[in-house]
């Protein structure tokens, strides 16, 4: 679970802090904004989720794939951006699709 100063960041609405937070260089602290994030309910955060979409570093995505399926901002647009990603992963990557289609399933439960 994200570090309690995160999850108080985004319960006051720190967008703009949170989204410096996510372009650390230490994956930690990314992987902890992600989660974050992934309480909002508003456009910010999904906004910076979705640039953590493209990190190099598996454990950020993974952090950024479950942070869109616990975001309840614009389900459509989530469950969209997840099927994109699923499309787009090379072959292997059995931890970020199990992700995606745990994702989407807490999506399609919000609906």
């Amino acid at each position: 679970m994200a570090d309690n100063k995160y999850i108080k960041l985004a319960a006051a609405k720190s967008w703009k802090k949170l989204a410096k937070l996510a372009t650390s260089k230490d994956a930690d602290t990314v992987i902890a904004v992600a989660e974050a994030c992934g309480t909002g309910r508003a456009e910010e955060p999904y906004n910076i989720l979705v640039d953590l979409l493209s990190s190099k570093d598996d454990k950020v995505k993974l952090a950024a794939i479950r942070g869109l399926g616990t975001l309840r901002y614009d389900l459509s647009s989530q469950a969209t951006r997840l099927h994109w990603l699923a499309e787009r992963l090379p072959e292997g990557s059995d931890e970020l699709q199990a992700a995606i289609s745990d994702a989407l399933a807490d999506i399609r439960g919000a609906k």
